[in-house]
């Protein structure tokens, strides 16, 4: 466990109780190890009922869609979904899940560890294609351990705002796949399907940080 950088868990997990069962004591043991750990997915309906999977833990960040965000916002503020107050509502969440990083995807994608909150709204599609969750996922994992290793071989003293690795993971993949989708759905149109999205990574990646 302890070669991992990060592990994503939930997408195309399915709900059999043997997996979850058995998922639940590897984010535990991944916990132990201090990985960080992205849920998303199935891995969002379970930790929504066991929170204490995750609660507390710094290094875990939820990407819920409106749907999962329901559902944790009823679980852990007992309330509904406050659109009006979304900045405030998500910030509140974070802070009672002790912690954690909530990347909140939507037109705009909002971000908090319960610290501050961070919105993503460049580019973007107007088409959402299904699996593009698993992009932004496996995205925010990358620029997570890449920030982590960054600041852990600085011993801290780098000058960048945000200091928390998992917002600069968070950012830097929902930057990515939002200019990956406009690249896609410029060549595609209403045809583009997740796989023209990952085809556009590596444009995106390099319109938004081109190489030395």
């Amino acid at each position: 466990m302890e070669r991992f950088d990060c592990l994503v868990v939930g997408p195309g997990l399915g709900r059999d109780p043997f997996l979850l069962d058995s998922v639940s004591e590897i984010i535990k043991h991944a916990r132990q190890a201090s990985i960080p750990i992205i849920i998303d997915g199935d891995g969002l309906f379970l930790v929504t009922d066991n929170l204490g999977l995750v609660s507390g833990y710094p290094l875990a960040i939820l990407t819920p869609n409106v749907n999962e965000y329901k559902r944790l916002v009823q679980k852990v503020l007992n309330c509904e979904v406050n659109d009006q107050d979304a900045h405030g509502q998500l910030l509140s969440l974070a802070k009672q899940i002790g912690g954690v990083t909530i990347l909140r995807k939507g037109m705009s994608d909002l971000i908090s560890d319960g610290e501050i909150v961070k919105s993503v709204s460049n580019y973007g599609s107007p088409r959402r294609c299904g699996g593009q969750g698993d992009i932004l996922s496996g995205s925010v994992a990358v620029f997570l351990s890449w920030a982590r290793q960054l600041i852990l071989a600085n011993e801290g003293n780098l000058i960048i705002s945000p200091t928390n690795p998992t917002m600069l993971g968070c950012i830097a993949g929902s930057a990515l796949l939002r200019k990956a989708a406009s690249l896609a759905f410029e060549d595609r149109k209403r045809s583009t399907l997740t796989t023209d999205i990952i085809e556009c990574l590596g444009r995106s990646l390099e319109d938004i940080c081109p190489a030395c």
